[in-house]
């Protein structure tokens, strides 16, 4: 008898949670991204996916990831596969603080240099900055000192820099307060900033980051939000 009570009690446990209470993460037996590091629920989270609502993409390259993201402001940077020309969107309000648009993109098969790469910078209220990297000549839609909203078109992705194929590369790095001084000599000052741990409001369950394609290879839809 006392058998017959504790199963569905157990099933109770396991099945049924307040709101409040904290939801079992569906990407946790992947074994993917990065291991202990602080994911926000995504219905928390203060960002939005830097592509148009309706539009779906697949991530080539996740966080902590051999090649360009093992560690420090790479760490947590995703790369998108998209085409060139591709609208980009701000992940979060700020304002411009860096603008790269010079350079042409390059020819299939063509890997450029490292910083050859044209970008779009954003600060936000907190300091952390969104860096939108390797975009289209002219790409940058806004020039520096000026303001972005939330989900407001601000660039045209592209195949600038050192890249082996049109595709968009951002992070969030921290700001500049909580950045490490790694110039050794007195009175010079070089600041390492690390990326941080990023999820997004407006699309599908993703507590361990965004998988990559080899996990989830329909990608990702942004949702209204």
């Amino acid at each position: 008898m006392k058998k017959l009570l504790f199963i569905p009690i157990l099933l109770l446990v396991l099945f049924s949670c307040s709101p409040d209470e904290e939801t079992i993460c569906t990407d946790s037996e992947l074994g993917v991204n990065c291991q202990g590091a602080d994911y926000i629920q995504n219905s928390d989270s203060p960002y939005v996916l830097p592509w148009e609502i309706g539009k779906t993409f697949s991530i080539g390259q996740g966080n902590c990831t051999e090649g360009s993201h093992p560690f420090g402001q790479l760490q947590f940077a995703y790369d998108i596969n998209m085409p060139i020309g591709t609208k980009i969107v701000a992940m979060r309000s700020g304002i411009v603080v860096k603008v790269i648009e010079s350079y042409e993109d390059l020819e299939s098969g063509t890997v450029g240099l490292l910083d050859e790469a044209n970008l779009i910078n954003v600060k936000h209220d907190d300091g952390t900055e969104a860096q939108y990297v390797h975009l289209t000549l002219n790409g940058a839609l806004k020039n520096e000192g000026d303001s972005v909203v939330q989900g407001e078109v601000i660039a045209l992705s592209g195949n600038t820099g050192k890249t082996t194929g049109p595709h968009l590369h951002f992070q969030v790095i921290q700001a500049l307060t909580e950045c490490e001084d790694t110039d050794p000599r007195e009175n010079y000052t070089w600041y390492s900033c690390n990326s941080i741990p990023l999820t997004f409001k407006n699309t599908s369950e993703h507590c361990l980051g965004l998988l990559d394609s080899n996990f989830k290879p329909n990608g990702y839809t942004a949702e209204p939000y």
